[in-house]
């Protein structure tokens, strides 16, 4: 769907090479915007670069979860483009398992990237939208930052931490003109999940909402940053849990632990993780900033 609103403006996307984030890119292309993308590999974001034509597009290898190179991705597109209208923060990595099974550096690196990588990409494009007067950012969250899943406690306190920063950040940034959206998808069927089809494909809870496409939530996103919705809960259905959970959360937690068929247990040891198909250098090289 096109949406004058984005012709010609600026967005930069992170995780752009897969799943929602790429499928964003895609939708803000066919709007008219330009774009920036992000991810930890170069070659994926040159295909889909080449792919968008001729839709203007910057090609940023980044990891998110180093803050110099978040300070370099917003600077990179403020020489390319002169300005940041939108920050599309979609890189994340997801590692399931029960926590007695999960190792400690899978968790951390959940934190990393997916609540520091949000915080240090905030922090480096909100000094050019307050000088601009105007922006928009757009945080993915997951349900599971609404409300819990088992096997997904490192997730969950990554994306929990990401609604709440939102929440207290928007009221911050109202007065400055610049909005701010969370989204919160259930299974969308993109590379993070793919890595754990063998572990969920078998619950009911899956076979509700695993064939959501990211290009559904990718369509549904972009309406939702055009009207300047606080939040979007996808699909549809799951909105009513939210809600739900708030004033019976035994019940929820009763039924979703039904729906995910008890797994996995707390000894259970944690799938392989994956999010973009990627790694822009090895863990030993990793820098922490």
């Amino acid at each position: 769907m096109k949406h004058n609103l984005f012709k010609g403006k600026v967005a930069i996307v992170t995780g752009a090479s897969s799943g929602i984030g790429r499928a964003i890119c895609f939708e803000l292309a066919a709007a008219g915007a330009h774009l920036c993308l992000a991810a930890r590999r170069k070659e994926p974001l040159d295909k889909i670069a080449d792919e968008l034509f001729p839709a203007k597009s910057l090609v940023c290898p980044t990891d998110v979860s180093i803050n110099h190179m978040a300070e370099e991705l917003a600077q990179k597109t403020l020489k390319e483009f002169g300005r940041i209208d939108y920050l599309f923060n979609c890189a994340g990595v997801f590692s399931a398992g029960g926590f007695g099974g999960l190792r400690i550096e899978a968790i951390t690196e959940m934190i990393d990237i997916n609540l520091l990588g949000t915080i240090y990409c905030m922090h480096a494009v909100i000094p050019q939208m307050r000088k601009q007067g105007n922006g928009h950012i757009v945080n993915i969250s997951s349900l599971g930052g609404k409300y819990p899943f088992p096997g997904s406690t490192g997730y969950s306190a990554s994306k929990f931490a990401v609604a709440g920063l939102s929440s207290a950040l928007r009221h911050e940034l109202k007065p400055e003109n610049i909005h701010l959206t969370v989204v919160y998808p259930s299974f969308v069927r993109s590379p993070i999940l793919d890595a754990h089809l063998p572990e969920v494909q078998n619950s009911l809870f899956f076979h509700l909402t695993g064939n959501y496409k990211p290009q559904q939530i990718a369509v549904a996103i972009i309406k939702a940053v055009a009207k300047k919705k606080r939040e979007l809960v996808a699909p549809s259905f799951t909105r009513l849990t939210v809600p739900l959970y708030g004033l019976f959360p035994g019940l929820v937690e009763l039924v979703t632990g039904k729906l995910m068929g008890g797994w996995p247990s707390y000894e259970q040891a944690e799938s392989p993780n994956h999010s973009e198909p990627e790694n822009l250098r090895n863990d030993k090289d990793r820098v922490r900033e």
